[in-house]
């Protein structure tokens, strides 16, 4: 499998997992966890691949990257690892998709250059959880979050964002499976017995 150059991918896995009512990055799937099944689709993908947690992991064997800030949200997440990276990108994926299509992650990685993020854009909105952030990112994020300020959709419109439609997408994922993401214990049941 190709490697992407120049990135580093980071797994987030900070939120609250409020649905969930436990760690969602451990909740199983197919009887195993979904971070491992994310885990397992990228790591040939990338040279160096961490994950992001609120406090230290004894159950994790990757890199982690730990923000104990007070401060919520995924832009914290991603701003600690892009100041931790030594890579010019960082590609960034949330714990509860554990769908992903390597091959959509290389179309989106074709599309970086002169841009600062590259996304998708499904059900008429920039999916801020699955795509790629440069440096070039840092300054707006660190200047937000110092003032409060943790809206990943705001954050985008002071970008360059290059966004992927979603007919492009689905000629890749035509089910938009990478963008599938399992908040809640009855959502994997759901989707475990549709999969039966």
């Amino acid at each position: 499998m190709r490697l992407i150059e120049n990135c580093t991918a980071v797994l987030l896995t900070g939120g609250e997992s409020r649905r969930m009512g436990a760690d969602k990055a451990m909740a199983e799937i197919h009887g195993k966890p979904m971070a491992a099944h994310i885990i397992e689709a990228i790591d040939p993908l990338f040279s160096d691949l961490l994950i992001s947690v609120r406090e230290f992991r004894t159950d994790v064997t990757l890199p982690q990257i730990v923000d104990s800030s007070s401060g919520r949200g995924p832009m914290i997440g991603i701003k600690s690892a892009l100041e931790a990276v030594q890579t010019d990108w960082l590609f960034v994926i949330a714990c509860d998709m554990p769908f992903v299509s390597t091959d959509l992650i290389h179309a989106l990685a074709l599309k970086r250059e002169h841009h600062d993020a590259v996304l998708t854009h499904v059900s008429d909105r920039p999916q801020p959880l699955f795509g790629f952030y440069a440096k070039s990112c840092l300054p707006q994020m660190q200047v937000r979050i110092a003032e409060g300020q943790r809206s990943m959709m705001r954050l985008l419109d002071q970008l360059d964002v290059c966004l992927m439609a979603e007919a492009e997408v689905k000629a890749i994922d035509p089910q938009l499976n990478s963008l599938m993401s399992l908040d809640s214990v009855e959502e994997i049941k759901k989707m475990e017995l549709n999969n039966e």
